[in-house]
C-alpha cells in the first residue's frame, strides 16, 4: 500500500511573490487530516505541518520544475517517497542525477566537478556543478577520529556514513559512504556527453568518469501571442507566437 495520495488535490496555480524567483504554489485537497509534501523534479522539497495548509513557497530560476503534490499521514510528512510517485510525476528526463558516492577515501576540501557539452559534442572547461564531498557540517572519519578501536586501523568506519548515519551498503564493510544529491539540469534536447572528475583542495582534478544522458526538456513557454489577420468571411484567426 501506498504512503502517498495524489488523488483528490487540484488546482495547483502559481502566483509570483514579488521578489527574485520567489512563487507561491497554491492548490486544493479534498484529502481531510493529511499533511501534505511538495516534489520538486522527483524529490521531496517540502511538507507542511498543519492539514489546513494549501500553499507552498518555492524558489525557481531559469531551468525547468516539475512540482507535484501529495497527501501523507502527519508523521510521514519529512519523508521521501519519491520511489512511490506514479511515473508521470516522478523523474523528469531533463534532470541528470548521477549515482556519487561520498567516502572517507576523499579527504576535506575535495570536490566533485561535473562537466557537460550541452549537447554539443565538446565539453566546457567550466563545471556546472562544484561541490564540496566534505562541507564542514558533514564530519569525516579518519586517522585518530572517531572512538579508539572502532574499525580498520586507521579507519574508525562504524562512526562513519555508511555505517549507520549514511546508505546501508554503499561503501566497503566498516568504511562506508553515502551518496550525494546531486542534480544538473539539461535544458537543451539531444544526447549529452557529461564528465565527473574529483578536484582537491590544491587544483588536481582526477580522471574524469563519462557518462551520457539523453535530455527531453518541456518545450519553452510563448513569449509572445499576437494576432496578425482575421479573414471575415472564413472566420478565421491568423496568430503569431514568439518563442
Amino acid at each position: 500500500m501506498s504512503h502517498v495520495v495524489i488523488d483528490n488535490i487540484d488546482r495547483l496555480e502559481l502566483t509570483p511573490l514579488g521578489r527574485p524567483l520567489g512563487w507561491k504554489l497554491a492548490f486544493r485537497s479534498a484529502n481531510a487530516g493529511m499533511v501534505h509534501q511538495l516534489y520538486v523534479n522527483g524529490r521531496l522539497g517540502d511538507f507542511t505541518d498543519l492539514p489546513e495548509q494549501r500553499t507552498f513557497e518555492i524558489t525557481a530560476d531559469d531551468t525547468p520544475r516539475e512540482l507535484a503534490v501529495a497527501a501523507v499521514a502527519y508523521d510521514d510528512r519529512a519523508v521521501d517517497f519519491a520511489d512511490e510517485l506514479p511515473d508521470i510525476v516522478g523523474e523528469p528526463g531533463w534532470a541528470y542525477r548521477p549515482v556519487v558516492v561520498r567516502s572517507i577515501t576523499h579527504w576535506p576540501g575535495d570536490q566533485l566537478a561535473v562537466y557537460h557539452d550541452n549537447a554539443t559534442g565538446t565539453v566546457g572547461e567550466t563545471p556546472a556543478i562544484l561541490r564540496d564531498i566534505w562541507p564542514p557540517s558533514v564530519p569525516h572519519w579518519g586517522f585518530g577520529l572517531g572512538e579508539f578501536g572502532r574499525g580498520g586501523f586507521g579507519i574508525d568506519g562504524d562512526r562513519g556514513p555508511g555505517f549507520g548515519a549514511g546508505n546501508w551498503g554503499v561503501g566497503p564493510f566498516g568504511v562506508g559512504g553515502d551518496l550525494l544529491d546531486i542534480e544538473l539540469p539539461l535544458t537543451v534536447e539531444g544526447l549529452h556527453h557529461i564528465e565527473l572528475r574529483v578536484r582537491s583542495a590544491d587544483g588536481e582534478e582526477s580522471t574524469a568518469t563519462e557518462e551520457t544522458h539523453q535530455a527531453h526538456p518541456p518545450p519553452n513557454p510563448a513569449a509572445g501571442l499576437t494576432a496578425t489577420n482575421y479573414n471575415p468571411a472564413t472566420n478565421q484567426l491568423t496568430l503569431t507566437i514568439k518563442q
